[in-house]
């Protein structure tokens, strides 16, 4: 099987499922001409899947900005020339709570490579995923206590906002494939203690260096009604992260030490090809998805602020019930769950063997 046909579930599940692509609608791929986050051939792969389905299909290259706030000329001139726009690129996540212009439809791909689109994290069925987010931010929205806890020491408890189903403070203003996270939690009522181990990583807002600490022990992070108020652990690893977040405060003009608002992942496929460690960056705006991880967003009164806080395998309790243990992801179980997935063939075979391995290095 060559990668074409190996990748057609994957690309027919993004085209239709997602984008609502018909044949001969317009398509224009937003390309990064530099290598080493997206594989340098998937553009021109789904590019040419696309044509096969009647779409015309165009790769607009761009250059990669550290710093990306609005959208480069070449890209907002074609906002209304083309019924949908796919970003094979980062300026699509920089811009994603940012309202954009144009009649096209606007979808972010985190999906980085090839091998990710011949896996069910692709051709897992986006429509499923669009209700499935539901259900989870139901159940985590709605004035609910929430208790969120690891074995590496975290322990946090606040109470979720109101939530009415058309609430999308703090989320995406893009279209976000493969669909991988709930809706964003503000932090605002959460104190306790957040352990930070492993790393610190950027956020996929904007790209700075060093974009990341390495965290050899754990530092604790004591939380007071959404702020940092201070940290202990190895005097080393304490004087490196407080670093970090003063050099990046700094760099911005931005409030150090608020943690805007936590989300988790809902995607029992998504997995990462190779070593978080080896790229934070490039894993950081792919794994995030998976249930075992969750990722706080951290310096910066907005979404989602430039630090990002990982919490591995949590466990999140909502009005004293498990609906994440150790990273499985309990919410799946329940009826309505269950339910919707009977809906869909073969999803609840992909949420009873789920792709543990993301990155971290110990599947």
């Amino acid at each position: 099987m060559n990668d074409l046909s190996a990748m057609r579930a994957g690309v027919e599940n993004l085209l239709f499922k997602c984008i609502g692509a018909h044949p001969g609608d317009s398509l224009f791929i937003i390309a990064e001409e530099e290598g080493g986050y997206f594989s340098r051939s998937l553009a021109s792969h789904i590019a040419t899947l696309a044509r096969s389905y009647c779409l015309d299909t165009r790769i607009i290259n761009t250059n990669f900005a550290e710093d990306a706030t609005i959208l480069p000329k070449e890209i907002a001139n074609i906002l209304d020339a083309t019924d949908h726009i796919l970003f094979l690129a980062r300026i699509g996540d920089q811009v994603r709570f940012r309202e954009l212009s144009g009649r096209s439809s606007k979808t972010m791909c985190y999906a980085q490579d090839e091998e990710s689109f011949m896996s069910a994290f692709c051709s897992a069925d986006y429509q499923f995923f669009l209700k499935f987010k539901n259900i989870v931010n139901a159940a985590l929205w709605g004035e609910k206590k929430i208790t969120i806890s690891c074995s590496s020491g975290t322990k946090l408890q606040g109470i979720s906002p109101k939530y009415t189903d058309t609430d999308i403070v703090g989320d995406v203003t893009i279209k976000r494939f493969p669909l991988n996270v709930c809706q964003p939690i503000p932090t605002a009522t959460f104190s306790g203690v957040l352990a930070m181990s492993k790393w610190l990583c950027p956020t996929g807002s904007r790209f700075y260096q060093p974009d990341h600490v390495l965290i050899n022990s754990v530092v604790y992070a004591h939380i007071e009604n959404g702020r940092i108020v201070d940290f202990d652990g190895s005097e080393s690893d304490v004087k490196k992260v407080r670093q970090h977040y003063e050099m990046v405060a700094q760099r911005y003009n931005i409030d150090r030490d608020i943690i805007h608002s936590w989300h988790v992942g809902i995607h029992p496929q998504n997995g990462y090809f190779g070593l978080a460690s080896d790229n934070l960056a490039r894993w950081s705006g792919s794994g995030f998805g998976n249930p075992r991880y969750l990722h706080l967003h951290s310096c910066g009164d907005y979404a989602p602020g430039e630090i990002c806080i990982s919490v591995f395998d949590p466990t999140i309790s909502v009005e004293g019930v498990d609906l994440w243990r150790n990273g499985d992801l309990l919410i799946a179980d329940t009826p309505l769950a269950l339910e919707l997935m009977a809906m869909y063939p073969g999803m609840r075979q992909l949420f009873e063997n789920p792709n543990r391995n993301f990155g971290i290095g110990d599947c």
